[in-house]
């Protein structure tokens, strides 16, 4: 269930960008998908298949470190702790966006406003599919 509870929050994640960029013109979108500042990555042309399976890929391995580490402590319960290591994710990535001249400013304060939204519901979506798919276990 951890798995997929990756590639389904990816794509709310991806879902929840993707609306409001097309809404405000805000390329916080375009800032999920870049791999501008990668070296390799960077210089090629990837479609946009490939860079939206990437960002699954990176959202998969998330949930499964993140969900791992709360295990271990017993948390993997909480909703606040999704809610914040997801913050912080957001916010240590965000920056990154001045690495491309496609992505929104790094002082454009709706950017941040709508790239932190973005995680606080990926975070939400994260605990709520976690919680369900235990709750689906437990029935079986």
């Amino acid at each position: 269930m951890v798995w997929l509870t990756g590639i389904l929050s990816g794509f709310v994640l991806g879902g929840f960008l993707y609306v409001f960029q097309q809404w405000t013109a805000i390329p916080v979108y375009t800032l999920l998908m870049n791999v501008d500042y990668f070296p390799v990555l960077g210089s090629m042309y990837l479609p946009d298949w490939i860079e939206f399976s990437l960002h699954l890929l990176v959202s998969t391995s998330v949930v499964w470190v993140l969900y791992l580490l709360l295990k271990m402590k017993k948390l993997e319960q909480r909703l606040a702790l999704y809610l914040l290591c997801n913050g912080v994710i957001g916010l240590i990535i965000f920056p990154t966006t001045i690495l491309s001249d496609r992505t929104p400013e790094i002082d454009n304060i709706w950017a941040w406003i709508i790239w932190l939204s973005g995680h606080m519901v990926y975070g939400f979506s994260v605990w709520g599919m976690l919680k369900l798919g235990k709750a689906l276990k437990e029935k079986r």
